[in-house]
């Protein structure tokens, strides 16, 4: 809030003081902190990992949170972190999209398809920068991010638009036997 912000280092203390007296889920009193510009760094090595993964958030261009964030990506994430943030946060610190193939596979076949703008979405806007064209092959992370599209069941309901707006963006076809097809072609 703008009215607050000459103020905070004041509620820096008080949300360190209130994370200190509740029982509940450190990882939000941390993402507080973190929004607040607080230095999370020595809870990158927390032994809870959605304080270490909310401190990392805070302190992307750190090494080691940008290790944490990429490695968190292949994984489910803590309730207190949204696979979304995550995504967004593994596209911004990732060098291109092959340094996360694996992990982008991974959310590609567990995502539903709401994820279809800040999810599995995202992961093939930045997996395709230029939409697709026969004369220009797949790269092996793009097969393989579209292999693991094919196996998710949620995202190939023809009458669900937002799914096939993503793939028409991408220069593929919103079929699932012709994305198959152009997954397993070399």
């Amino acid at each position: 809030m703008p009215s607050l912000t000459e103020r905070r280092n004041e509620l820096a203390v008080r949300v360190l003081e209130w994370s200190e007296r509740d029982a509940g889920s450190l990882a939000q009193w941390i993402r507080c902190l973190g929004q607040l510009g607080v230095d999370l760094r020595d809870r990158l090595t927390d032994p809870d990992p959605a304080v270490r993964l909310q401190a990392a958030l805070t302190h992307e261009d750190n090494p080691r949170s940008r290790e944490l964030i990429l490695t968190a990506l292949t994984e489910p994430p803590p309730t207190s972190v949204h696979q979304f943030t995550l995504v967004a946060a593994a596209i911004r610190v990732a060098a291109d999209s092959d340094e996360i193939a694996t992990a982008a596979c991974q959310v590609a076949s567990r995502d539903g398809w709401a994820g279809s703008d800040d999810g599995w979405g995202a992961l093939v806007r930045f997996a395709f920068p230029k939409p697709y064209a026969k004369h220009r092959p797949l790269t092996e992370s793009q097969r393989a991010l579209l292999g693991a599209l094919v196996t998710n069941d949620e995202l190939w309901n023809p009458i669900n638009g937002s799914c096939g707006l993503v793939f028409k963006e991408a220069g593929l076809p919103h079929s699932r036997g012709a994305c198959r097809r152009l997954a397993g072609s070399g």
